[in-house]
């Protein structure tokens, strides 16, 4: 068996794997003791399999970050199996490196410089800032509210582990074929649960409906004609992932099929969810992608994806309604423009001016983790609560203060700034470089769709920053250790 059809193979069952893991959860809602014990197995596997090697543990993570959508497909006693998964590992690896065989201030000293850096300065510091805002957000706001957020800031502290097994080659392959199939997996369910919907084997406010609406925690929202929008949290990483796919069919340095089978099911999947924040950020990421092509070949390149994907959603149309409209399309894409045609939009607008006003009042430090805003609801025109405030920076500064923002922003320019040095330095090789432009490229798309949502403090987000951060620094250590021989 030849390496590429070993790795199709294993590829394709982690698949199977996936689906069989959305099943049991779609399951675990009629039988509720199957939740447990689900849990429980995954748990425990991931726990033995971390202390024989703590990079084993992380793929369960890895996968479960694909699979997982939100992180509540499986739990116990309101407990998630995501953030079981990352306690359990965070706790092993610490136990591991501190503990076993001895402890010793100087591992914890090492722990705490983090290979010094002005970006390793920047992420403590912002930790530092996130945990004095979640204190400040306990006493003052709701304990709930702060306790999830900071749980979504607290997977940076993945960085610390991540940075150490990335260097190893099995993970990197495992994690490579993780994501693939995660990308196939995520793509085939949404296309599924989309033909379902539109065929009415599934209603809405039925059984299946509940499950992705309470467990998973997704959308099914009809926008007329018979076509749904299906959203998931995950498809958060499709975004990025759709990217770094693109930047290597872009300088056609790869030529297998797989990537452009890929590309399609990513860009598919992203028409069905047809969010415009990502729709900007992809936008963006696709100008980002010029680096190191020839202005003519990158401009043909630009527009046969625009239209390829309007091509595409047209088909798609066709297929769910057997009658082309592209009506929803064009009254998507006027809701940026005219915001206040759309609700969700109007919602958006009504409440950043209360936001701007909060921020005044506290600039500096902000109110802490779990604030929330009351703005006019336009369709009740009566006065709501909500912590949904989808202005993704100007959230970081309501909770977390100016101090916080500029960490964030300085962690960000300093991570594209050593991808553009270490694309310099890897003039020639055209894979690497392809590698490096994809994953900035994905990054940028982020930035730019968390103007209007939370999408860089996200759990999925940030687990998406971290990974490009250790990547750049494998990186850069590997051009060092290249110039020092």
């Amino acid at each position: 068996m030849s390496k590429f059809t070993n790795s199709l193979f294993k590829v394709r069952f982690l698949v199977y794997i996936y689906f069989v893991f959305q099943f049991l959860s779609l399951l675990g809602r009629s039988y509720p003791g199957l939740q447990e014990i689900v849990f429980s197995i995954i748990i425990f596997l991931a726990v033995i399999s971390s202390l024989r090697k703590i990079e084993y543990g992380f793929l369960f993570l890895l996968f479960e970050f694909l699979a997982g959508h939100e992180g509540h497909c499986f739990s116990f006693n309101g407990v998630s199996l995501r953030l079981s998964l990352f306690l359990s590992i965070m706790f092993v690896w610490f136990l591991k490196k501190f503990f076993i065989p001895r402890f010793s201030l100087k591992k914890l000293r090492n722990l705490i410089t983090f290979r010094k850096s002005p970006l390793s300065f920047a992420i403590l510091s912002f930790l530092f800032v996130v945990i004095f805002s979640f204190c400040r957000g306990w006493f003052a706001n709701s304990n709930f509210l702060a306790l999830r957020d900071f749980l979504n800031y607290s997977y940076f502290f993945l960085i610390f582990p991540l940075s150490e097994i990335i260097e190893k080659r099995f993970f990197r392959e495992k994690s490579k074929q993780i994501c693939q199939a995660g990308i196939i997996g995520i793509s085939f369910l949404t296309i599924i649960i989309l033909a379902l919907f539109a065929t009415g084997l599934v209603s809405v406010h039925g059984q299946f409906y509940w499950w992705w609406r309470q467990t998973v925690f997704g959308k099914a929202t009809s926008a007329g004609n018979n076509f749904f929008r299906i959203v998931s949290s995950v498809h958060l990483l499709i975004l990025p992932f759709f990217l770094i796919l693109l930047s290597f069919i872009a300088h056609r340095s790869t030529r297998k099929k797989s990537v452009i089978f890929l590309a399609i099911l990513a860009s598919l999947t992203l028409l069905i969810n047809f969010s415009r924040a990502y729709f900007l950020g992809l936008f963006a990421g696709l100008i980002f992608l010029a680096q190191g092509l020839k202005f003519k070949k990158w401009i043909i390149f630009f527009l046969l994806v625009i239209i390829f994907l309007v091509a595409e959603f047209g088909i798609l149309n066709l297929l769910i309604n057997q009658n082309p409209n592209m009506i929803y399309l064009r009254e998507r894409m006027k809701s940026i423009t005219s915001p206040d045609s759309e609700l969700s939009a109007s919602v958006r607008l009504n409440i950043l001016p209360r936001l701007l006003e909060k921020i005044k009042e506290k600039p500096i430090f902000g109110y802490g983790l779990g604030s929330t805003i009351s703005y006019l609801n336009p369709l009740s025109q009566k006065e709501d609560i909500t912590f949904h405030i989808d202005w993704g920076y100007l959230e970081i500064w309501l909770e977390l203060g100016l101090l916080g923002l500029i960490l964030y922003l300085f962690i960000l320019s300093i991570v594209f700034y050593q991808g553009r040095q270490l694309f310099k330095k890897a003039q020639g090789n055209i894979g690497r470089q392809r590698l490096l432009i994809g994953l900035g490229a994905g990054l940028l798309s982020l930035v730019i769709a968390t103007i209007t949502g939370p999408y860089l403090f996200h759990a999925l987000g940030i687990f998406y920053l971290i990974s490009v951060i250790v990547i750049f620094n494998q990186r850069n250590h590997e051009s060092q250790n290249k110039k020092n021989s």
